[in-house]
């Protein structure tokens, strides 16, 4: 097997936003090596239509595997679920990872041009305290085929983790189940520290049964109706106003929805000090509310908060557009992957929602060239919202060998090799086996998507993602 592959194309993105000719050096576990211009000597010479960009880094992903602890470390632990023995918990941690690990969520990241994913700690053995953070962490990265960070949990009573973003599972549908008090108490023991939160936390004056009950509505527009544009709006307003009160240093706002929620947070930069992140969740820029009355996949494609309507999903994508433009460095993407089986998503006997979420890392890169195909997005500003920033960002909180977010001689070599106009044909049953999934299953599988990754690159290691994910240059991945 050679240890080093060379790419010759026409089309290398540049950081500037210029496209070029040149020729392109991976070797596993080095850094990447670029001469501008035509060569001769590659190992692959790209057709004419295909590119060489930044692969991206995906901030909000949902791994799902959850590390098993020895009964001394479980009894030990003064942070382990209470409402749990021992031999239960192991039940739950068995039949969540035998639904989905991180090994299997790092195929689907190669899938859709991905080398650097943020996985969220709702599992049943939870990154909450730093001892149990420290270990899960190093286990995600040592399972995973891409570097992975694990983003802490927020826990009453758990001491903060310096330097590191602390993932608010107060503020989300099926998260902790926090009074309002208790949550305030979490962010006011974190002066000067770094908070994430969803938003999409339940109304305080209407519960979802109760919302059903007055309004019942059809059971997949349940939670776009309950979780629409004011609530969410209403819900960013209190945990912004709590972030100023605790005096923190960070508070990003996950999986931002509709064109008002970004309009916020971007004016809410002016005035204070309080850094304000904003990811902007993937799927709102492709699906919206009017959308999704008219599709078969409607009763797996319901998300929470919201789906957009048509006018607010408008305004989202020409705000994003925009701190595009402006090369807005807290401004990205990130997918809120959630590859939980079928049978965990639809409804319950009672007609309340299952687990909310699609799973979209796979055609994350698809999801990208739609922007550009149909809403005027350059290749530049793709690459910004989806690889140079969001890799910057995450950069603050891990560690890697060289520099990121850049393409430049001697910067970590994570690539894309992708054609952007190549039809991108969803068959469940391959993306099963290719994917290592038996459950795959997808909100996508009807729609006409365009834009297919070819070759994947995580530090130096090329990966053929067409069929089977195959490395072409390592017979072990190199990640460190």
């Amino acid at each position: 097997m050679k240890e080093t592959i060379v790419f010759q194309t026409d089309k290398l993105h540049l950081d500037d936003g210029e496209i070029a000719p040149a020729q392109v050096k991976c070797t596993a576990g080095e850094a990447l090596e670029i001469r501008m211009g035509k060569h001769s000597g590659a190992d692959i010479v790209l057709p004419d239509e295909v590119h060489i960009a930044l692969a991206h880094a995906d901030p909000h992903v949902h791994f799902r595997e959850s590390v098993i602890p020895t009964r001394e470390e479980f009894e030990s632990d003064p942070y382990h679920p209470k409402d749990l023995n021992y031999e239960e918990l192991l039940g739950k941690i068995v039949t969540a990872n035998q639904n989905y690990d991180a090994f299997r969520g790092s195929l689907a990241a190669l899938k859709g041009g991905v080398w650097l994913a943020g996985a969220m700690g709702n599992t049943p053995w939870a990154p909450v305290g730093e001892d149990k953070w420290r270990k899960i962490d190093d286990h995600y990265r040592k399972k995973s085929l891409v570097f992975t960070h694990v983003w802490p949990r927020l826990e009453p009573g758990v001491p903060p983790i310096d330097g590191q973003d602390e993932k608010d599972f107060g503020s989300t549908f099926g998260g902790s189940d926090l009074t309002d008090e208790a949550r305030r108490q979490m962010y006011l023991e974190r002066p000067g520290g770094i908070i994430s939160y969803h938003n999409d936390k339940s109304r305080s004056d209407e519960t979802l049964l109760e919302f059903k009950q007055r309004v019942n509505p059809p059971d997949y527009l349940l939670q776009p109706l309950y979780y629409d544009g004011g609530t969410v709006y209403a819900i960013q307003k209190d945990t912004l106003l709590l972030a100023i009160e605790a005096k923190l240093h960070c508070l990003l706002t996950r999986h931002i929805p509709t064109g008002p929620c970004l309009d916020m947070i971007l004016r809410s930069r002016i005035g204070t000090e309080i850094i304000l992140p904003a990811e902007i969740g993937l799927d709102y820029l492709y699906f919206n509310y009017e959308m999704l009355k008219d599709r078969e996949t409607r009763y797996i494609n319901y998300r929470r908060p919201a789906l957009p309507s048509r006018k607010d999903q408008a305004q989202l994508i020409e705000l994003l557009r925009d701190c595009a433009r402006l090369r807005d460095p807290l401004t990205f993407i990130g997918s809120d992957h959630a590859p939980h089986n079928r049978e965990s998503k639809i409804f319950k006997d009672n007609g309340m929602p299952g687990i909310p979420g699609t799973r979209v890392i796979e055609l994350s890169h698809a999801i990208h060239m739609h922007l550009i195909h149909n809403h005027g997005f350059s290749y530049g500003e793709i690459d910004w919202l989806t690889s140079i920033a969001p890799s910057l960002y995450m950069a603050q909180y891990c560690s890697f060998p060289f520099a990121v977010g850049t393409m430049q001689d001697g910067a970590m070599n994570n690539l894309a090799v992708f054609h952007p106009d190549q039809p991108c044909k969803i068959d469940e049953a391959q993306l099963q086996a290719q994917l290592r999934d038996p459950h795959y299953h997808t909100a996508y599988r009807d729609e006409h998507l365009q834009g297919q990754v070819i070759y994947t690159v995580v530090n130096g290691v090329v990966y053929d993602v067409r069929e089977d994910i195959i490395s072409l240059n390592a017979h072990e991945p190199r990640l460190s």
